[in-house]
């Protein structure tokens, strides 16, 4: 090894050591805690240090020399005189507030008010007043600490606990929608607890003190939201005599917010759609309050680091390069924002930047076809400002909104002002092919870039997984689901991807859930490539699925793995109404005498009944459909469903998470076939049982 890569190596195994020692052991109100063993960690960093070049090493070995400095620093956040831009952002009148927007705030803020809370926008919490803002109310755990964030790990919190429901709190979605309900309906109760609130987290949370400072993403996070609470709340805090409050709020938050997110801002391979957020935070705030900036940086270099990530972040054809279609659409609102920012403070962003970002608002449009969505890769259901109607329908309503304006009366009260070529525009799914020839309406589409084909045919919708791993060479947020299809009848989804579940709270069910066997791609069962060496960390990308198309009504695919040659074929069975999929595995060596196996998984719900040996009855809303497998296979089980009493392959077969933190059984038909040179046709057959 040369010499410049064993010092390189020697910085950052220096930081490896100092980052893992005093970890073994957690202590909160007098208890202690043992999170993990120290080995996992010890075999984490280990692999996550091997994914990073040595620029990379050298700016890992500045982050911890910055941390120490910053823990024990103190600065006065109110030496520089904030003077806000009063054009941005710009608020809508209060009379333009649509009925149904009213009503739907108004019914909110009761709620919030009550602690009726909804983490990542559906799963139901109950809060304190004043929130515990250290608190995992879904796990019962409450962490509070003042400890310095720096030298705290967030990946290894106690009894279950998740740090990403401890962020969630502290992203204040819910006061910005008390300060929207301040200004638009004149809620004085809930403007005035807005700032209490406020003024609670501050104390609780002092700079670079405790788990909410363990993250740039979430203190960029909030610095948008800020700004539209203050924006808000500027409007009626002289009336209600609360201005010095939010006076003396603006420089408790927002330089310290600043600092942080732009000196510890995400990079190398951790940068994902994490700079993104802390690019577009800066944005607003360096955008309403100029000044900011010393604090910061320039608005130009900021800028700067958000356009080159926008073009890494998404592909050509428009498709998010993370693998994951729910942070497709929290990249693209992040960008949105920034985009409107930069426009209100006069200057410009290139064409190659606007053309990417509209192209992904097609690619959403056209890809996130249904509200039962089941997206693939990891998801949070993470949206940033809470402008939707109903945050339960939050990414549905950003696809309708990307389609047609109108179908949102939320955000088309925000983002009116944006014109078609802007980001934004009118959209006809399916009328534009990415890649190639314009084609019918109801051949396959392919977005080549980003490795996903679609296919439209009412009633029917299928998305087959054709793309690599993930973005870079942790591919972060990917799983291994090439080659997985996932089927929609009359906008219910019948094949599903089986979710994320939770990012740390339970490894075991996480890696379950990214894994091959949880997908129905063809999956070999004595080959484990790539290894999943942790949270958002894989061993190696695998090879991109070949495709092509023999006849109109046929997708085929081929994934090169490396014992052998993956083979999946779809065809659309038009005079049947219905799909029939064949699976091949063509191993290197004639002598391989192996299996592999396909894990057709069903939604929640989902009813799956054996009728013959290998003939099911499939229902679901009411609606009949029938599955069939060939001969060929060697076992058919069904799993996870009542009745059957055969033993499940997988402990956690059949295990499904249809939101963020939210786990429930489902049924599934386990396929094993052996394969080997003998020709043989494993197919799955899945036909509606009439056309309407």
């Amino acid at each position: 090894m040369p010499p410049k890569i064993q010092v390189y190596c020697g910085i950052c195994e220096l930081w490896l050591i100092d980052d893992l020692i005093g970890k073994k052991v957690v202590r909160w109100e007098g208890k202690a805690y043992a999170p993990r063993s120290a080995m996992p960690d010890l075999e984490w960093y280990f692999h996550r240090l091997r994914a990073m070049s040595p620029g990379e090493m050298l700016l890992r070995a500045r982050k911890k020399v910055r941390e120490k400095s910053d823990g024990l620093r103190t600065r006065d956040w109110a030496s520089i005189r904030l003077s806000a831009n009063s054009d941005f952002p710009a608020l809508p009148a209060r009379e333009d507030l649509p009925e149904e927007m009213a009503t739907a705030l108004g019914r909110d803020v009761e709620g919030i008010l009550a602690g009726h809370w909804r983490a990542f926008g559906k799963v139901e919490i109950e809060v304190d007043d004043p929130p515990k803002w250290h608190c995992d109310y879904l796990a019962g755990v409450d962490l509070p600490t003042k400890k310095n964030a720096f030298k705290l790990n967030h990946r290894t919190l106690p009894e279950g606990a998740d740090v990403k429901l401890i962020w969630e709190l502290s992203r204040w979605q819910q006061l910005t929608r008390l300060a929207m309900a301040g200004y638009f309906l004149d809620d004085e109760k809930a403007a005035r607890k807005c700032v209490l609130w406020l003024e609670d987290w501050v104390k609780h949370n002092p700079p670079f003190k405790g788990w909410n400072w363990t993250s740039a993403l979430e203190s960029g996070f909030r610095l948008i939201q800020f700004v539209w609470i203050d924006a808000l709340l500027s409007e009626v805090a002289e009336k209600w005599a609360f201005d010095a409050e939010l006076e003396t709020l603006r420089y408790e938050i927002l330089p310290a917010h600043a600092f942080f997110t732009w000196r510890h801002r995400s990079f190398g391979s951790s940068a994902n759609n994490h700079l993104i957020g802390e690019a577009a935070g800066l944005i607003a705030a360096v955008v309403r309050w100029p000044n900011l900036a010393v604090w910061c940086t320039s608005l130009d270099e900021i800028q700067g680091f958000w356009e080159t990530e926008v073009l890494k972040q998404f592909a050509r054809d428009g498709g998010n390069r993370e693998q994951a279609l729910n942070y497709h659409l929290f990249s693209f609102e992040f960008c949105l924002i920034a985009w409107v920012a930069i426009l209100a403070k006069g200057t410009v962003t290139t064409a190659r930047v606007e053309d990417r970002l509209e192209k992904a608002a097609m690619f959403l449009v056209s890809v996130a076809r249904h509200e039962d969505e089941w997206p693939y890769g990891d998801s949070d259901d993470a949206t940033v400002l809470p402008f939707c109607l109903n945050g339960q329908r939050a990414a549905w309503e950003w696809r309708e909104w990307l389609a047609d304006s109108t179908r949102s009366p939320g955000l088309s009260l925000w983002w009116s002002g944006i014109r078609r070529g802007q980001i934004a525009p009118r959209i006809e799914p399916l009328e534009i092919r990415n890649e190639g020839p314009r084609q019918r309406s109801d051949d396959w589409c392919h977005y080549t870039n980003s490795g996903i084909a679609i296919r439209k045919l009412d009633p029917w919708f299928a998305r087959l997984d054709l793309s690599p791993l993930g973005y870079g060479k942790t591919a972060a947020h990917g799983h291994l689901d090439a080659l997985h299809l996932s089927l929609w009848w009359r906008g219910a989804a019948l094949l599903i991807d089986p979710g994320t579940g939770a990012y740390y709270g339970n490894l075991q069910q996480r890696d379950w859930l990214a894994s091959r066997a949880a997908h129905n791609g063809p999956c070999l069962t004595e080959l484990d490539h790539p290894k999943r060496k942790g949270t958002f960390l894989w061993s190696v990308e695998h090879s991109v699925p070949a495709w092509r198309e023999p006849d109109d009504e046929t997708l085929q695919a081929e994934w090169f793995v490396p014992t052998g040659a993956i083979h999946r074929r779809v065809e659309y069975l038009r005079e049947e109404y219905g799909w029939r999929v064949l699976d091949d595995f063509l191993p290197n060596d004639r002598r391989f005498d192996g299996e592999f196996t396909v894990r057709w998984q069903f939604p929640p719900g989902a009813s799956l009944k054996r009728i013959e040996d290998r003939r099911f009855r499939l229902e679901r809303s009411g609606e009949v459909f029938h599955v069939e497998a060939s001969k060929d296979w060697e076992t058919v089980v069904v799993e996870g469903t009542e009745g059957e009493s055969v033993e499940q392959s997988a402990p956690l077969a059949g295990l499904v998470s249809p939101v963020f933190r939210v786990m429930e059984k489902a049924p599934s038909l386990l396929l094993t076939a052996q394969a080997g040179h003998k020709p043989c046709v494993f197919s799955t057959t899945f036909l509606a049982s009439a056309p309407a």
